[in-house]
């Protein structure tokens, strides 16, 4: 597979487009919002996301196959992927696991309302949170600096005596959709502060774009949140990765 130049990703934007399963982040590359890489092959194009979430426009050969599985376990690809055929030959070439994931979409036009406790305050993601957050989900993951976040990116953050207690903000953006990532540090966690700093999120989103939500199949706490919030399952896709 060849590696496509970036002065050229936007000619793939039709490409990323064809994709059926969280678009918002193929675009994101392709639209030049957040970073990435893109391999082309004669039958197939893969995009990829900064956090490795990778993507499959057109049908792979088997020899394409073989690359792609071959990508996943050197370079640690996330393969995404809802073609049962594709997923079944990847997983017979071995060394990977399947997780199962859905897809949630977000039908109202309005926010949730939100209620922080006593002690909580609720800002924006500025440089210094940018650089200060940790944890499994967090911005500097998904973004290459604080330099881009703040031009093409949207963060909220729970405070508590002057520390990040939760925190949700675009993990993938396009013109028309922004995927949403949250975490709670472990010493707030079971207080809604998820819930609430989505909230404020989906209220910054709107309307100029439509919040996308997406979870392993297992993570029961980030799927009770998306409902809660009002997001609606509505796809599943199968994420392909190197066995631990």
């Amino acid at each position: 597979m060849k590696t496509i130049d970036t002065k050229d990703y936007k000619r793939f934007n039709h490409c990323a487009e064809c994709i059926d399963i969280c678009r918002v982040f193929p675009l994101s590359v392709t639209e030049e919002y957040q970073s990435g890489s893109i391999y082309e092959s004669q039958n197939c194009i893969l995009i990829r996301h900064r956090n490795n979430f990778t993507f499959i426009s057109g049908t792979p050969d088997e020899s394409e196959i073989i690359r792609i599985h071959d990508l996943i376990l050197a370079e640690k690809l996330k393969f995404l992927c809802n073609d049962s055929v594709l997923c079944g030959a990847l997983q017979e070439l071995g060394g990977v696991e399947l997780i199962p994931r859905d897809i949630y979409s977000y039908p109202s036009d309005t926010a949730p309302g939100f209620h922080l406790p006593d002690g909580f305050e609720l800002g924006n993601i500025d440089r210094k949170l940018f650089q200060r957050i940790t944890g499994r989900v967090v911005p500097s993951m998904y973004w290459d600096s604080y330099e881009q976040f703040s031009r093409n990116g949207l963060g909220t953050v729970i405070m508590y005596g002057g520390e990040p207690a939760s925190w949700a903000f675009s993990s993938a953006v396009s013109s028309k959709e922004a995927d949403i990532g949250i975490e709670t540090a472990g010493a707030y966690q079971h207080r809604g502060l998820a819930y609430a700093a989505a909230a404020a999120l989906i209220g910054d989103i709107l309307p100029s774009r439509r919040p996308t939500w997406t979870c392993q199949r297992s993570n029961l706490g980030s799927a009770r949140t998306a409902e809660k919030l009002g997001f609606v399952r509505t796809g599943e896709c199968v994420l392909i990765r190197g066995s631990v």
